[in-house]
């Protein structure tokens, strides 16, 4: 039992792209050497999205037009369309499912379009490669914001226009790895609210935290997902948070005869959205929420207190949609 507490080059490019409202393109194929850009590379790095941002803003500088910034929302959605693509079943009518939940939210005029493009030995050809087939749309004066995901070499950006909120500064070469996420609350349809937050949002933004540090996404465990909000109704009636008692976590999952492994719990105050509950558990606890060994999660909000709970279990679980868009798509286990 362990707790703890919260004080306050390829022989081949692969396209496809699509702009909301829009048909998507046919995959393009590009097999001849001569059709692929044989600059030398810059680095050996692969999904560094702090560097891809970077190149493409001084790309941008250039041309005398404002940096774009990393936005943590375009990065989820990247990362959606990006495994559906992994598994062949990416089209407009997904897309549209991911712009309607994910996108369309941050703006009354938001415009979005994606773009996948494969395979890449390393971040400084994929960029060579993004400016030659999406020139006009990475280098449009009103483009805002970007999301990128990258698995083996096979990149997806999310580009956006007409974003509601943006930082107060946005630096050329971005020195942080934190993703700007928006100050307010994004409302969230109802219909994915569960244990008081929005569910597949909080999931998708976590287990991109966990797939860009290559670990498997965490599945929902009705008994750590019932326990955490049971935490959660009980802070909220002591008015202040508490990680041990009067409930006990670890006697209330151990009472049910769970066979757990191992079993880690947090628990804090001043719930504002899911992306600042994200941030607070990668700022403060990344190795527990990186940590391969925890396969499974349970999470619930109520009147501002929170509980996440992580367990390991003694055999092997595998979410199927990293990223879910509806309460529908969620993986659980029990």
């Amino acid at each position: 039992m362990k707790f703890s507490i919260l004080t306050a080059v390829a022989a081949a490019v692969m396209t496809v792209s699509f702009a909301f409202g829009a048909v998507p393109a046919r995959p393009e194929l590009l097999t001849s050497p001569e059709s692929m850009p044989m600059l030398p590379a810059l680095s050996s790095t692969q999904g560094n999205a702090q560097q891809i941002v970077c190149q493409i803003n001084r790309e941008r500088s250039n041309r005398y037009l404002s940096p774009v910034f990393l936005h943590r929302t375009l990065s989820d959605a990247a990362l959606s369309l990006g495994q559906r693509y992994a598994d062949g079943n990416l089209n407009s009518a997904y897309f549209d499912r991911v712009f309607n939940s994910r996108i369309a939210p941050l703006g009354s005029n938001v415009y979005s379009s994606y773009k996948v493009l494969g395979t890449f030995a390393n971040d400084d050809d994929y960029v060579v490669r993004l400016e030659q087939s999406i020139y006009d749309t990475l280098f449009a004066r009103t483009l805002d914001a970007i999301g990128i995901y990258e698995n083996s070499g096979t990149y997806t950006i999310v580009l956006a226009s007409g974003l509601r909120d943006r930082p107060s500064s946005v630096d050329v070469c971005p020195n942080t790895t934190t993703q700007y996420s928006p100050p307010g609350d994004t409302p969230s349809p109802p219909s994915n609210i569960e244990n008081g937050i929005d569910l597949p949002a909080f999931l998708c933004a976590i287990n991109h935290e966990r797939t860009n540090a290559r670990t498997d996404a965490f599945v929902v465990h009705t008994a750590l997902h019932n326990e955490a909000w049971e935490q959660a109704k009980q802070m909220s009636q002591l008015g202040h948070y508490t990680v041990d008692g009067p409930r006990k976590v670890d006697e209330s999952i151990y009472g049910q005869h769970v066979n757990m492994k191992e079993l880690y719990w947090v628990a804090g105050d001043s719930f504002h959205n899911v992306n600042s509950l994200v941030n607070v558990l990668m700022s403060t606890y990344s190795s527990k929420v990186l940590d391969p060994k925890y396969q499974v999660i349970g999470v619930a909000q109520k009147d501002g207190f929170w509980s996440v709970i992580f367990g390991s279990l003694y055999r092997s679980v595998r979410a199927r949609n990293s990223c879910p868009l509806t309460l529908s798509d969620v993986d659980y286990t029990s």
